[in-house]
């Protein structure tokens, strides 16, 4: 009997604390979200709180579990909230309650923009391939979907689409058709949007540039530099049905005037390089077939230097003494004074000498001037002397 009461006690302990959580466990997996809405950014959007059979009394909205503190909203008499104006601040997890805090039902709000029209570029880097890419104008902000498609006079093929690069991939398309129409469609939880883009293969081909710039000098001639480079590689490697054109273009660095080349084989000689200079230089390519066909962008800029001629060594001269001595000839000390005079020792001398004969001229100057003067006062003195002279004979002569 013991037994048997403990055993009673214990299955009432362990349903005791079952009841207790249980609402916890049940509260748990209430909050796991049952159901996604979408809305566009800017609207209204309204929360229905589950299906018209299931619904109660709500007694309040929760967002990610906490109570609604949003500035302004409405609760319908249905008991679904009115959100005006929403923006990415109202995206979360909602949640409708009743009066006792039991969880109704709960729904995941994501907002976003409907598609719109997309701005698509093409690219044909070669005859078998065309590469067409798009951008959002506006982000949707949603998850979307893109069917791509392209038709030429009767027959629609489809367009490989790369999702993660938003692009789609065109393999051997009919170059030698006027023209061909892309279609485009991006799809989102808010609608479709299809773009048509009018698009002609043979005017769309761009090769990318050339690779492998290499330039180099021709030894023995400073005016001349040897250019080579290699197709690019997403060119066909069948270079004699697919031949390109090439453009060479080049400068000494510095200047502002480029001079060109243009053929079609590598390598080719530039022979009116500027000697003694070092000179930039890229190129370019097009189909040489296909009139239509566009320039590819220039390689990247190669620097380099024509061939320059080797300073000469110094002359070896022969011993100017009949007999060998064993003692090294000492340099003649005039010789190794002019040798060792600088440039800027010349230009001080011959200031100095300037200097010297200026002074000389100034001073020969006023000697001279003082000895004019000198001269002009003493004739001066002695013609007043005459003259006092001859005033008094005559006195003396006057009778009395």
């Amino acid at each position: 009997m013991p037994s048997l009461v403990s055993c009673h006690r214990g299955l009432i302990v362990i349903l005791s604390l079952s009841l207790c959580i249980l609402p916890l466990y049940t509260e748990t997996w209430a909050y796991e979200v049952s159901d996604v809405q979408y809305g566009c950014l800017g609207s209204n959007v309204t929360l229905q709180c589950g299906t018209s059979a299931s619904r109660r009394i709500v007694g309040e909205w929760r967002l990610n579990s906490r109570p609604l503190a949003l500035l302004w909203y409405q609760v319908t008499s249905e008991g679904g909230l009115v959100l005006p104006q929403v923006d990415l601040s109202h995206e979360g997890n909602y949640s409708c309650h009743d009066n006792h805090g039991l969880l109704l039902h709960s729904v995941r709000l994501k907002l976003g923009y409907p598609p719109e029209k997309l701005s698509v570029s093409c690219q044909m880097p070669n005859h078998s391939l065309v590469i067409c890419s798009w951008v959002e104008p506006v982000k949707s902000n949603l998850p979307s979907q893109y069917y791509a498609s392209y038709r030429g006079r009767s027959v629609v093929s489809p367009c490989v689409i790369d999702p993660s690069l938003q692009c789609c991939i065109i393999e051997r398309p009919s170059i030698y058709q006027p023209f061909h129409k892309l279609n485009i469609t991006q799809a989102n939880a808010l609608g479709t949007e299809t773009t048509l883009v009018n698009i002609q293969f043979d005017k769309l081909l761009k090769p990318d540039p050339p690779e492998g710039l290499w330039v180099e000098g021709v030894p023995g001639s400073p005016r001349k530099l040897n250019v080579s480079w290699l197709y690019p590689s997403s060119w066909h490697q069948d270079s004699v049905r697919f031949p390109l054109s090439f453009q060479l273009q080049y400068r000494p660095l510095g200047s502002k005037h480029w001079s060109t080349l243009e053929g079609m084989f590598s390598p080719l000689v530039i022979t009116d390089a500027l000697a003694g200079h070092e000179h930039e230089l890229q190129v370019r390519a097009r189909d040489l077939v296909e009139l239509n066909s566009q320039w590819s962008g220039w390689s990247p800029l190669q620097l380099a230097w024509p061939w320059t001629d080797p300073s000469p060594e110094p002359e070896e001269f022969d011993d100017i003494f009949p007999f060998p001595t064993d003692e090294p000839d000492e340099p003649d000390s005039k010789t190794s004074t002019e040798s060792s005079r600088r440039p800027e020792d010349d230009d001080a001398g011959v200031g100095l000498v300037i200097l010297m004969a200026l002074f000389a001229a100034f001073i020969l100057v006023t000697v001279t001037f003082l000895f004019v003067l000198m001269w002009v006062r003493q004739r001066r003195q002695e013609e007043g002397t005459k003259q006092e002279v001859t005033s008094m004979v005559k006195l003396k002569s006057m009778p009395v």
